[in-house]
């Protein structure tokens, strides 16, 4: 990897992955008739039109942007945006001409950059405004209609709308924009069941066949949240009705199928980092049922913010008493992320743990996790301070993911996001980190900039939209006018330098809270000493928001010294019914009261060693060495490294030069199935692999592991088969079809996991939405007590012949007992085929529903 960015030369005074409290030097920004962007053009009102153009210019390593306004004789402006980067696929063509919208917002910042950037970002909202999506694999690729007033599409090369997309989008500035065309495609992504049930959210196809493997479609609570805030009363009760609705038999669900109430967190995929290899270690690669029983930062505050919405919108609907156990769950699920999750030797948060018998956090960093941890409160003021000091910075910004995966192309591995970096700027603004606020800055306007659109991604330390690497090549798709992009463009100006926040209870606010560093005030807003938003839309009101900064020289955020609506001082948080059409609200800063404190982490991307990871490395053994197990592993890196080992989650043994290790707390002769894992850290640098697959101790001839084979199971529906290679029940999972083992006696009394040898070729490893769901039933035979239930997941592996395991049912049980094992439906044993909104789906699960599976056997592991 190589950066021509300039500002890495601050890494001559940094130490590598040291704290940095060098700020970094602000882009070359030239403004001519400077004077001139002073005037309100489009408000002939409020001083007239001028004629003159006004120029500004960025220069960068990657080339040079010159942005020029023009105003007609009518008063309308349009922006000349010259870029002389290289652009995706040349896309869109240089110069790309942007004219103002009518009865849109509008900025005068003293900086034609920043004004014209922002108009680009409004003007792809309005191309990603259509009246009708489509998608290859839905009805036959033909458009689907949107409800009246229209949807967002997701980008130039995505026509469909996706339920994390949306969600995100939506949160970061939709909602404010457009919010009938915000909720209409909320909206689009609730259904019903086709049998009848209550309305969920869906989750999108995606690995394995969709949820439960992947199961961030909790995401959606985000959006609503902003367009409620955004609607007026009745139509904030109708919406609101409904989003508690399907809030409400989403998180019932999710609870029955998905929480691990070992560790009190939710399985499922990463929110948005769905391409498996890409941020899961490889080995996962053709058995999603590791990637469904993992348990993501991500995805589980995606899940606590969810509950937390669901408590917040019955209250507001007078419908408290329905929620009131999520107030009690999400106060666990708060307590768990943080104490399962939370790194301290690093102060960081882990991705995830990757497996179900894996029960140590990754060392692998997720940025959007981190994010939004420290914007829902998971992490303490603390901890956020830690995360934001010592999250690697590459090149022009930040990975989505850190360290990044050796050979593996680009795309979420090696790249920075948009959407994701504005909520890092969120958060960074939310905790007072003026560095990484005005870093993270710089890459939005940047990119931007340079690729004339708002990309849906770009190398991390080139921030090209293409970089030439051989097989591992890219960003390997790279959409112009992505939508969460452009939403986060629209965040940064409106959520973050002008601070605007819809809020909820326990009535209708504008909270109003700017954020802009002194830095970001030298590069951009040079001796400008207001900024105007015009046409700024709150709940179907338009109004105007004015900055007003001081003539101090700042280091750190401005302060608030004073608000005012409509000329009379007000406080920071104005109640709706304060508001009206044509309000002007001024916004008075101070300079701060202390110097700027904070820290930030450069990396330098020359260094591979400090950018990549080890590969995983692989046991290749656990095996009894005189009474004791010995370890053993390999690892196909050919730079040292030191190993850590791993057992049942904790580090038992660490800075390991040789690759075999005896536990010397081990008994091979003990009932107890102690599982392994192991990592690896280049020596002299500090990052680490992902995990190794964990290999757990099962005896000497796994005789903890009892399997009773398909010919052993009666059953209710199916066929036995000889098909695929291996004798099973074909044709099973129908409703009301059964497996049953009588007589299960566990190899040791204590823990026990239940799983399935199954088959499901219904689709890929990558998409579909027929992932199969049965619930797992233990009962004792000699008092009919169910002792355990739950659900397993079957993800889709291919084809037929392919066999896997599914998930794993927790259970108790004793030697002295036996004990009958019930596989069958169950209340909540279905998959995303079962709901109306698949029925236009093309693949499998379209037509209708489909949750059948190819069970081989059924598998008892004492733990």
């Amino acid at each position: 990897m190589r950066s021509n960015h300039r500002e890495l030369i601050l890494l001559t005074t940094c130490a590598l992955l040291a704290a940095c409290s060098q700020k970094p030097a602000p882009p070359e920004i030239d403004m001519s008739d400077a004077d001139a962007t002073i005037v309100d053009l489009d408000h002939p009102d409020r001083g007239g039109c001028a004629p003159a153009d006004v120029t500004a210019r960025l220069q960068d390593g990657r080339g040079d942007v010159t942005v020029t306004r023009r105003t007609d004789g009518d008063c309308a402006v349009s922006y000349r945006i010259d870029s002389t980067a290289t652009r995706r696929d040349d896309a869109p063509a240089s110069p790309r001409v942007v004219r103002e919208l009518s009865d849109w917002p509008s900025l005068r910042s003293g900086n034609v950059l920043l004004d014209g950037l922002y108009a680009l970002a409004l003007e792809e909202v309005r191309q990603n405004s259509v009246d009708a999506i489509s998608d290859g694999s839905f009805n036959g690729g033909q458009p689907i209609d949107c409800a009246p007033g229209g949807c967002f599409e997701t980008g130039a090369l995505w026509h469909y709308v996706w339920t994390r997309d949306i969600a995100y989008a939506t949160d970061l500035g939709l909602a404010s924009l457009d919010p009938v065309r915000a909720r209409n495609s909320l909206e689009y992504k609730l259904s019903a069941r086709r049998s009848g049930g209550g309305v969920e959210v869906m989750q999108d196809t995606g690995t394995g066949g969709g949820y439960p493997v992947s199961t961030d479609r909790v995401v959606w609570a985000l959006g609503a949240r902003a367009v409620l805030a955004q609607l007026g009363d009745d139509e904030a009760q109708a919406f609101g009705t409904r989003a508690l609705d399907a809030l409400l038999n989403t998180l019932t669900r999710d609870r029955e199928v998905v929480f691990d109430s070992s560790t009190g967190l939710y399985f499922g995929e990463q929110s948005f980092l769905d391409w498996r290899e890409q941020s899961y270690p490889g080995w996962v690669k053709g058995d999603p049922t590791h990637i469904a029983t993992s348990r993501s930062l991500s995805t589980n505050v995606a899940h606590l913010r969810a509950m937390e919405f669901a408590v917040e919108l019955a209250e507001f609907l007078g419908r408290s008493d329905e929620a009131a156990d999520w107030v009690i769950a999400a106060a666990a699920l708060r307590a768990a992320i943080n104490d399962v999750l939370w790194l301290g030797d690093r102060g960081q948060f882990s991705s995830f743990l990757v497996s179900q018998l894996d029960l140590a956090p990754s060392p692998q960093l997720d940025l959007l996790g981190s994010s939004l941890a420290i914007l829902s409160g998971v992490a303490t003021a603390e901890q956020a301070q830690s995360v934001l000091a010592g999250y690697p910075h590459v090149g022009v910004g930040a990975p989505v993911i850190f360290p990044q995966q050796q050979l593996t192309p680009i795309y979420h591995n090696r790249a920075e996001w948009p959407f994701v970096s504005a909520y890092w700027l969120r958060a960074a603004a939310a905790s007072g980190n003026d560095l990484v606020a005005t870093r993270t800055m710089e890459s939005l306007v940047r990119g931007a900039a340079l690729n004339l659109s708002n990309m849906e991604n770009w190398e991390i330390a080139s921030g090209a939209p293409w970089v030439e690497d051989g097989e591992y090549s890219g960003p390997v798709v790279n959409s112009q006018r992505q939508l969460w992009s452009v939403a986060g463009f629209v965040s940064m100006i409106q959520s973050t330098l002008f601070g605007l926040h819809a809020d909820l209870t326990p009535d209708p606010v504008l909270r109003v809270a700017p954020k802009i560093t002194g830095a970001i005030r030298a590069a951009y807003l040079g001796d400008s000493s207001t900024l105007t938003l015009t046409d700024y839309r709150y709940r179907g009101m338009k109004m105007t928001v004015v900055i007003e900064l001081p003539d101090d020289a700042a280091d750190g955020f401005y302060g608030v010294a004073e608000v005012t609506l409509d000329g009379m001082t007000t406080a920071a948080t104005i109640p709706a019914t304060e508001l009206r059409e044509g309000s002007v609200i001024t916004i008075r800063l101070a300079a701060p009261q202390a110097a700027s404190s904070s820290r930030m982490t450069l990396v330098d991307d020359a260094d591979w060693k400090q950018v990549f990871a080890p590969r995983p490395p692989v046991i290749d053994t656990v095996g009894d060495d005189a009474g004791q197990l010995r370890v053993t592993f390999s690892t196909a890196d050919t730079e040292p490294v030191t190993w850590t080992i791993y057992r049942d989650g904790r580090p038992v043994a660490s800075e390991l030069t040789a690759t075999s290790w005896l536990d010397p707390d081990s008994d091979s002769a003990s009932p107890r199935s102690p599982c392994y894992v192991v990592e690896s850290c280049f020596q002299g640098a500090e990052n680490c692999s992902q995990h190794s697959q964990s290999v757990c101790w099962w005896g000497a001839g796994g005789e903890r592991v009892q399997t009773i084979a398909a010919s052993a199971l009666q059953n209710v529906g199916g066929v036995l088969s000889d098909e695929h290679g291996r004798q099973h029940w074909s044709v099973w999972g129908d409703a009301g079809h059964r497996l049953t083992a009588s007589g299960v006696r566990p190899a040791a009394t204590g823990a026990q996991l239940i799983q399935l040898g199954y088959g499901n070729g219904a689709g890929s490893t990558t998409t579909g939405v027929t992932c199969g769901v049965k619930r797992v039933v233990v009962t004792d035979e000699a008092d009919d007590t169910v002792v355990a239930s739950g659900y397993v997941a079957m993800p889709q592996l291919g084809a037929w012949d392919v066999w896997g395991l599914s998930s794993m049912v927790h259970a108790q049980m004793s030697t002295d007992r036996t004990y009958r094992i019930d596989v069958l439906d169950g209340e909540f044993a279905y998959n995303m085929s079962a709901f109306e909104h698949f029925a236009a789906y093309g693949g499998e699960g379209g037509a209708q529903a489909f949750n059948r599976v190819n069970v081989a056997e059924l598998r008892v592991l004492s733990r």
